[in-house]
């Protein structure tokens, strides 16, 4: 008997319409996976199965129906609590949907609970272990959203990310993510941490499931690529925070992409990329600042540590060295767009290596964060393992607002990679 839960939500998606199952069907699949599996990987920070039973038989007809969805603790979803993993909002409960899961209820999809993020999306973990050794981290901030989808537990599942936050993870947990293009996706019922920054973006088991959720949000078919790829490996600064496993993943790429008849290029702009890190710094500083301020001026104490550390760096940020650190963004924005031009894709790492060995951190988001302030879309691959057995990740970066274009690039480089999650 077909386990739902296991396959793609391609499969179920053509399952359903077929009429080889209901969306109902899927949902107890999915119920009893978590059921199984839920209680030591701590995914679900909310999950309540006549909620989940509710949302599959009221789901109509669409290109999600029978898909099952988790949802990151920090986007409303009416029926659940969004309590962004701090007890400044225990039990608060939005009476409406986010922008975001109106849209995937009303394509069809069945909500199935609400996954852990760390706090307000920043650096202070949640309960989540990783699917594939809960010594290790499954990543941050949605932490919850790449587990469970690594776990079999949804198909899909919602995360955002300011800095590394949806494509780490999806390295760590080894599962395919997409971080679209900034403001692809509307973010209203989303609580901020950065206005500028905040993207959200989502995990699934193949390039196709997420290809089949961005057609959810934006019209531009995912159509074949050019038959000769232009790839740019770039070995994106500071390198030297690449492990030795990740740096050979990414070159294994590279070279299987030549054997396969494709070009493969240096970049060579790196040097441009560098004083981005002090850019996206003050920027994201001073936007935490500002989205934070009322729960500061309230609730200071139950802030993390962390979080109060990082509020007070963005009120420290003088006026000018925001202005410059929002300038250097923009010129590096328009610059990239031209050096872009030339590739169908760049080939760099996903993460610094495999997940670390450690519960108390969610990694170092020093190969995501650039992207982020470029606004550019990434497509997290799982490519292979490391020596502790943990995944690994190369990520594919595109032009700004030419998701559909990267996503089938990277189709391409998947079949290529033989990449499964």
């Amino acid at each position: 008997m077909t386990q739902w839960n296991r396959e793609t939500a391609t499969a179920v998606r053509a399952a359903v319409a077929g009429g080889a199952t209901t969306a109902a069907r899927v949902a107890e699949d999915a119920i009893a996976a978590v059921a199984e599996r839920d209680g030591t990987l701590h995914a679900f920070v909310d999950f309540d199965p006549r909620a989940a039973r509710r949302s599959a038989k009221a789901a109509p007809a669409g290109p999600l129906s029978g898909v099952t969805v988790g949802v990151k603790d920090i986007i409303d979803a009416e029926g659940w609590p969004t309590q962004c993993n701090s007890p400044i909002y225990a039990g608060h409960r939005p009476d409406r949907d986010s922008a975001v899961v109106g849209l995937l209820r009303a394509a069809g999809a069945t909500i199935l609970g609400k996954t852990v993020t760390t706090e307000f999306a920043f650096a202070q973990p949640g309960p989540t272990v990783n699917p594939h050794h809960p010594g290790h981290t499954p990543g941050g901030s949605s932490s919850g959203s790449a587990a469970a989808v690594a776990a079999r537990l949804v198909h899909v599942a919602l995360g955002t990310q300011t800095g590394g936050s949806v494509t780490r993870p999806g390295s760590y947990c080894g599962v395919f993510s997409l971080k679209p293009s900034f403001g692809l996706v509307p973010r209203e019922g989303v609580k901020p941490l950065s206005e500028s920054l905040d993207t959200i973006g989502w995990y699934g088991r193949s390039v196709a499931d997420l290809a089949l959720v961005l057609s959810v949000f934006h019209r531009e078919p995912v159509v074949p690529p050019p038959p000769r790829l232009r790839i740019a490996l770039c070995l994106q600064p500071p390198w030297s925070a690449a492990t030795g496993p990740m740096r050979t993943a990414v070159r294994k790429a590279a070279r299987a992409l030549e054997r396969a008849g494709h070009i493969v290029g240096p970049f060579g702009h790196e040097a441009m990329l560098e004083p981005l890190h002090a850019a996206h710094d003050a920027i994201m500083s001073v936007d935490a600042a500002r989205s934070l301020r009322l729960e500061k001026l309230h609730h200071e104490a139950r802030l993390s540590a962390r979080l109060r550390e990082r509020i007070a760096r963005g009120e420290a940020i003088a006026p000018a060295d925001e202005r410059a650190a929002r300038r250097a963004a923009d010129l590096a924005r328009r610059e990239f767009d031209l050096l872009a031009g030339s590739w169908d894709a760049i080939l760099t790492a996903a993460a610094p290596g495999e997940a670390p060995e450690t519960l108390a951190s969610t990694g170092d988001a020093v190969f995501n964060k650039l992207w982020t302030l470029l606004g550019v879309p990434c497509v997290g691959i799982p490519a292979g393992r490391g020596p502790k057995g943990l995944p690994l990740g190369i990520q594919l970066v595109g032009r700004r607002l030419d998701d559909a274009a990267l996503l089938a690039v990277a189709s391409s480089v998947a079949d290529i990679l033989g990449a499964e999650a």
